[in-house]
């Protein structure tokens, strides 16, 4: 009946539509496939079969099979938002049941599992805290809390340290001033004196003119002895109304001789006075040959012997000669000065190429005996008022940058009063009488060894001068020594010179080492520390076995601070003190690490501390004497960690690190998600840090297109599938993962509206059909 074949067309025409209205409705949703109706004819049969002339009995519905070709990429801002290119499903669990799709629009629930859009768990391969990933499939899921620190336990670092470096360390000598005057105290009077024969009182006026006077005066024994000598003079114009016109009548003649000598009068109050001009010098003043007959000539003729000036008391140290010979065989000679303090010694010292100098002064103040009741103690000119050596120490180290420069005091163990000038000058003692004129007791010891001197008197003075230290350069010998026994330096021999490292590693001259760099790590709550290596390469002489050549020296500190375990050899508490930290470095001829010869390089005594030097309260260090192992047990017990140099070089360039890099890690809080092509997730943190959480996975079966929709964009497995195959994005049959795009449905807009039109274009011609039989069947019924 053509009714039946008419409805058959129909309901394929109307199944046509429903499949390619599905098509055009989803055009827009995320990793929709499109689908197409297929029909096959139907004809009537009989078990004695049919005939080949048979009409055909309509339209049947075969198959509506869904097409999984690939879909455009849409690129978005999400890291989350994942698609598969080429083949393969995501993998996701519906409580349990597990389901299939190629919608990677993934998002974090409230316990950060990653879930699509209705709430079901995406399928992946957890990893533990090192980042290693299982084989296991489960929920994947993003840890959203804050990231526990982890402490360094190893730091790896690949560097190239230049072969072309100079040796920046020498040996030079050492040696002292050691000389018996060294440190000794000294006294004697505070002022020098000058040598003075007194006139006495002379009657005044005198008319020179009507009575002149001549005289002889000589000066002996003084200095420069170019003032020495003897003049005759004439006093013979003029009236003189005053002893002090006096005075000046006999400088003039002095003075106005071709070759005066260095003798000069003075008006002591009622007194007349000739003194030699130079003060401390043990000189004779002596008079002849005077006539005249006024009172100048009679106080002359009756003047007493002079009396010889009195130096002031100095350090006692006496002129000496040095002479130094450089490594090019010249050589400069030096001379001390008579009395000149150690400061000024070591500051012309320095100035002599191939020579340091330093200089110290010590003293110490018994207390035993000490009474500056008058307040009249004075040091170096600096009157201290204290009278007890606590408060004196204080008023010392009050004016250390100001009147007294460089010099410090402190109280020993034994409650004496040491003083010290850090920069050699003397120390210099006195009671001041303008203070008053009672003085105290003062009870002084220098140099040890030397013996206690005493200040007692108002006029005296103590004084004691410094040691100096000297350094020369590889290659600079003292040659001689002038005198060979002097008390400045006594006879050097071979004993007195010491063998010391010129220009060693220091770290805070940059001088002093070849190349450094700086790494942060972590002390067990996360607190970053800056930790240094300083490279310093090492002297070769073939000659000597105990070098070798390309070797250097790692040194390393941990914010400045000493970082090597201590040495049992030194006496308490320095025994106990962190020590620098050094590890030999070596290499072979080819630039590459020699690391049968290379130190292990474990930092085992670093206990860490603020900006102020407070410790942080995390683990401290477990150094090799109380049991620090290598390698750092996990999890840590201590703050030691392991410095690796594999795969570093000394090559003829340019200092440069290739990699540096350390386990630790602070406090971190997720700051987002990266996802590769194979599907691993990487956690990024605010810390720096990216961890590895895990891999999406991904299905294929040997027959997609049996996969049974289960509406949301999934798909359910069927018994025509084949079993799933999952696995890791990029293995066996399985495409990639594009983090940050969504693939968009594959629907062809275009072709499902021309597939509209003839699904509409069938649908009327069943239709059609249905009229026309309609017709043809009321003609029948309208036959009479």
């Amino acid at each position: 009946m053509p009714f039946n074949v008419a409805l058959s067309g129909i309901r394929a025409a109307n199944t046509d539509l429903e499949v390619t209205g599905n098509n055009i409705a989803n055009a827009s949703t995320t990793g929709f496939k499109t689908s197409r109706v297929e029909f096959g004819d139907v004809y009537a049969g009989s078990l004695l079969g049919s005939s080949s002339n048979a009409p055909g009995s309509g339209v049947n519905l075969l198959k509506i099979r869904q097409q999984f070709g690939q879909g455009n990429l849409n690129f978005t801002e999400n890291q989350l938002d994942l698609a598969v290119s080429d083949a393969g499903f995501f993998v996701v669990s519906d409580q349990g049941e597990q389901l299939y799709t190629r919608s990677g629009a993934f998002g974090l629930d409230s316990e950060g599992f990653i879930v699509t859009n209705t709430g079901m768990n995406l399928q992946g391969y957890s990893a533990d805290d090192n980042g290693n990933v299982s084989g296991t499939l489960s929920d994947l899921q993003v840890d959203v809390s804050t990231q526990a620190p982890r402490q360094t336990t190893g730091v790896e670092a690949t560097l190239n340290l230049n072969a072309n470096q100079s040796v920046l360390e020498s040996v030079g000598s050492s040696f002292t001033t050691d000389g018996s005057a060294i440190g000794v105290a000294q006294v004697g009077i505070s002022d020098a004196t000058t040598t003075t024969m007194n006139l006495g009182a002379v009657a005044v006026p005198i008319d020179f003119a009507a009575n002149p006077t001549t005289f002889d005066v000589t000066l002996a024994g003084s200095t420069p002895a170019s003032g020495n000598g003897t003049l005759s003079l004439v006093i013979d114009s003029s009236t003189a109304n005053s002893v002090q016109d006096v005075a000046n009548l006999i400088n003039s003649a002095i003075f106005s001789s071709p070759t005066p000598i260095n003798v000069q009068a003075f008006a002591n109050g009622g007194n007349l006075e000739l003194r030699d001009i130079n003060e401390g010098v043990s000189s004779t003043v002596t008079l002849g040959a005077v006539t005249g007959a006024n009172a100048l000539s009679t106080a002359m003729t009756g003047a007493p012997a002079s009396v010889a000036g009195i130096a002031n008391v100095d350090n006692g140290y006496q002129s000496q000669t040095l002479e130094i010979e450089g490594p090019s065989g010249g050589s400069v000679t030096f001379n001390s000065e008579d009395g000149a303090s150690a400061a000024q010694t070591a500051s012309e010292l320095n100035s002599l190429a191939g020579v340091t100098a330093s200089a110290t002064t010590e003293a110490t103040v018994q207390s035993g005996t000490l009474d500056n009741t008058n307040s009249n103690l004075t040091l170096n000119g600096v009157l201290l008022t204290s009278n007890t050596p606590a408060n004196i120490a204080a008023e010392i180290n009050a004016l250390s940058t100001s009147t007294l420069p460089g010099v410090t005091a402190e109280v020993n163990t034994a409650g004496d009063l040491v003083i010290t000038s850090s920069v050699g000058t003397d120390l210099s003692f006195a009671f001041d009488s303008d203070v008053n004129a009672t003085p105290g007791v003062l009870d002084v010891i220098g140099r040890s060894g030397t013996g206690v001197q005493s200040l007692t008197g108002i006029n005296d003075g103590l004084v004691i001068g410094g040691e100096v230290s000297i350094v020369m350069e590889e290659g600079y010998v003292i040659a001689d020594s002038v005198p060979a026994v002097g008390n400045l330096f006594a006879p050097l021999t071979a004993a007195s010179f010491t063998e010391v490292p010129i220009n060693s590693f220091d770290p805070n001259d940059q001088a002093t080492y070849n190349h450094a760099t700086s790494a942060t790590v972590h002390d067990s709550l996360g607190n970053p520390h800056t930790m240094t290596q300083y490279f310093v390469k090492q002297p070769y002489d073939p000659a000597d076995a105990s070098t070798s050549p390309n070797h250097w020296v790692m040194y390393v500190q941990v914010d400045g601070q000493e970082v090597g375990d201590p040495d049992p050899t030194l006496p308490s508490p320095e025994n106990t003190l962190p020590t620098r930290a050094s590890y030999n470095v070596h290499f072979n001829e080819d630039g590459s690490l020699n690391e049968s010869l290379t130190d292990t390089m474990l930092v085992s005594n670093w206990t860490p501390v603020d900006d102020e030097g407070n410790e942080t309260g995390s683990l401290g260090p477990l150094n090799v004497l109380q049991g620090g192992v290598v390698p750092v047990v996990e999890p840590p017990s201590s703050s030691n960690f392991l410095i690796d140099l594999a795969g570093s070089t000394q090559f003829g360039a340019e200092f440069g690190v290739e990699q540096l890099d350390q386990n630790g890690y602070t406090t971190g809080r997720l700051a987002g998600l990266d996802v590769s092509d194979s599907g691993i997730i990487f956690a990024r943190f605010t810390n720096g840090e990216a961890q590895v959480l895990g891999q999406v996975a991904l299905a294929n079966f040997n027959n997609v297109e049996a996969l049974k929709p289960a509406g949301n964009t999934m798909w359910a497995q069927t018994s025509d599938t084949g079993e799933a195959v999952i696995g890791a994005p990029g293995t066996a049959s399985l495409g990639t993962i594009n983090s940050g795009a969504l693939e968009e449905s594959n629907v062809d807009l275009s072709e499902q509206l021309v597939n509209l039109i003839i699904a509409q274009r069938n649908f009327q011609a069943s239709a059609k059909t249905i009229e026309t039989a309609n017709q043809t069947t009321q003609t029948i019924i309208n036959l009479r």
